[in-house]
């Protein structure tokens, strides 16, 4: 996944992890890291292939192959909370100004503008659940919930999101 080697690489995207990793260094739940968007990214990739979804993911997407599929969809768990320090910081929206930061960083990895334009979409709408959402938003939404074993956190009590999180696989409707 030579494409998502180049993201990885990518200087505004080490930049913005290290933002994330600074801006949350005293909060004890739901870091946003590197860890965080690799488990994010994986867990999308498998949600798709556990319900054989890559072949309709391509023809739906008009993406070129089943390598360009896994890449578009670890491209979008990678770059998921990528502003996640920007909301920390001015309360904006980190899904919508990630969306924006994606636009950025994307074609430095060659990704082209219909796969640019899936991604950032799914960043956009990772937040919230919606029954209008796309294929690879709600997958994303998905995966972050599930990146997260938040009955055994420490910190549950205090946590914002322990009210809306799907807590298991058990509870998804396909």
């Amino acid at each position: 996944m030579k494409r998502i080697e180049l993201l990885l690489k990518d200087a505004l995207y080490s930049e913005y992890i290290k933002c994330n990793t600074d801006e949350e260094s005293g909060i004890k739940y739901c870091q946003h890291g590197l860890q965080h968007h690799i488990d994010v990214a994986r867990i999308a990739y498998i949600l798709v292939l556990e319900h054989n979804d890559l072949n309709y993911f391509v023809k739906e997407g008009g993406l070129s192959g089943k390598l360009a599929a896994k890449e578009t969809i670890y491209a979008a768990g990678l770059l998921h909370d990528i502003a996640k320090w920007k909301e920390i910081q001015d309360g904006v929206d980190h899904a919508a100004y990630g969306a924006r930061l994606a636009r950025n960083i994307l074609p430095n990895a060659y990704f082209n503008a219909s796969e640019i334009n899936q991604i950032c979409k799914a960043i956009y709408e990772h937040r919230n659940i919606s029954k209008d959402m796309s294929f690879l938003g709600e997958r994303i939404h998905r995966a972050d919930n599930l990146s997260r074993v938040c009955t055994q956190c420490e910190e549950r009590i205090q946590c914002p999101k322990r009210d809306t999180k799907e807590l298991s696989v058990t509870t998804f409707e396909y």
